[in-house]
C-alpha cells in the first residue's frame, strides 16, 4: 500500500493521507486521533471558507514553541528529530498549522459584542473567590475545629495543626483563587453566598469533612482571561454547528 497516497480521512475535498496519519502516530498518538484529525482538516476548511491563511510569523511561533518543549535547541537537534520521525520541514508545518487557524478563526468569527453578550447572561459563573481551608477525616474534630474558630482560635494555626490536606496544611490551609466551576455545587452556593471572613462547613465528600474560611469574593469581570474563555466557549459552539454541515469520510 501507498501510504502517501491511501486516503485515511477526507472532510470535503481535504484529505489526510495514511502516511500523515503515521507521522501523527509517531509524534504524540493523541495527535492520531481520528477525532484530532477530522476537527484539523475542518478548521483547514472553515479557514478557507472564511478567506484565512496562516501567518508565517504564527506559524513560526508554534515551530519554536514546539521546538521547545520537545528540547529541540539546535538545527542540529531539530534535523536529526525531523529525520528519526519520517518527516520534512514541511509536513511538521502542515501538523501545527491547525492550531493556528483554530487562534485566527476565533478572532474572526467570534467579535467583540458577542463575548461581551455571552458574559452579561453568565457572569456568575466567572465569579471567584479565595478560600482556605481544613480537612479531616472525623466529623467530630471538623465541628469541634469549628467551635474553636467561632470562639476565636485562629484558622490557619488550626489548619497547619490539623488539616489532613497536604497540599495546603502548610499554607495554613490556603487553598486560593477558586471559581464555581472548581467546587461542588452545594460549597459553591455557599462560598458565593457567603462574605469575606465566614467560616463554612463541616462539608461531607467520600468520608472527608471539609471546613472553609472565605478569604475574599471577587464578582466576575470581563479581564483578559474571561475574554479568552468565553471566545473559546463560543467557538467550540459555532465549530460544531460548522462540522456538522460537512462531509466527513473516515477510511481507516
Amino acid at each position: 500500500m501507498d501510504t502517501t497516497t491511501y486516503t485515511a480521512i477526507q472532510v470535503q475535498n481535504k484529505t489526510m493521507s495514511l502516511q500523515q496519519l503515521l507521522q501523527r502516530l509517531r509524534i504524540n498518538p493523541a495527535w492520531a486521533d481520528p477525532d484530532r484529525c477530522k476537527r484539523d482538516l475542518v478548521l483547514i476548511c472553515w479557514a478557507e471558507s472564511e478567506g484565512l491563511t496562516a501567518a508565517n510569523p504564527d506559524l513560526q511561533a508554534a515551530i519554536t514553541q514546539f521546538r521547545r518543549v520537545n528540547k529541540l535547541y539546535t538545527t542540529a537537534q531539530a534535523s536529526a528529530w525531523l529525520e528519526t520521525h519520517g518527516m520534512r520541514l514541511e509536513d511538521l508545518i502542515d501538523i501545527l498549522k491547525p492550531q493556528v487557524l483554530h487562534a485566527d478563526l476565533a478572532r474572526h468569527v467570534i467579535s467583540e459584542d458577542r463575548i461581551r453578550r455571552r458574559f452579561i447572561e453568565t457572569a456568575p459563573l466567572y465569579d471567584t473567590a479565595e478560600i482556605s481551608r481544613i480537612a479531616t477525616n472525623d466529623f467530630g474534630i471538623a465541628q469541634e475545629l469549628l467551635f474553636q474558630v467561632e470562639d476565636g482560635a485562629d484558622f490557619h494555626v488550626l489548619a497547619r495543626k490539623y488539616s489532613t490536606d497536604l497540599a495546603t496544611a502548610k499554607s495554613g490551609g490556603y487553598a486560593g483563587v477558586v471559581s464555581r466551576a472548581d467546587l461542588e455545587s452545594e460549597v459553591a452556593a455557599a462560598v458565593f453566598s457567603a462574605a469575606p471572613g465566614d467560616i463554612l462547613g463541616p462539608f461531607e465528600r467520600k468520608r472527608e469533612f471539609t471546613l472553609i474560611y472565605v478569604e475574599a469574593l471577587s464578582p466576575a469581570e470581563l479581564n483578559a482571561d474571561v475574554e479568552a474563555r468565553i471566545r473559546e466557549e463560543l467557538f467550540q459552539e459555532q465549530f460544531t454547528t460548522y462540522q456538522a454541515s460537512l462531509d466527513i469520510q473516515e477510511f481507516v
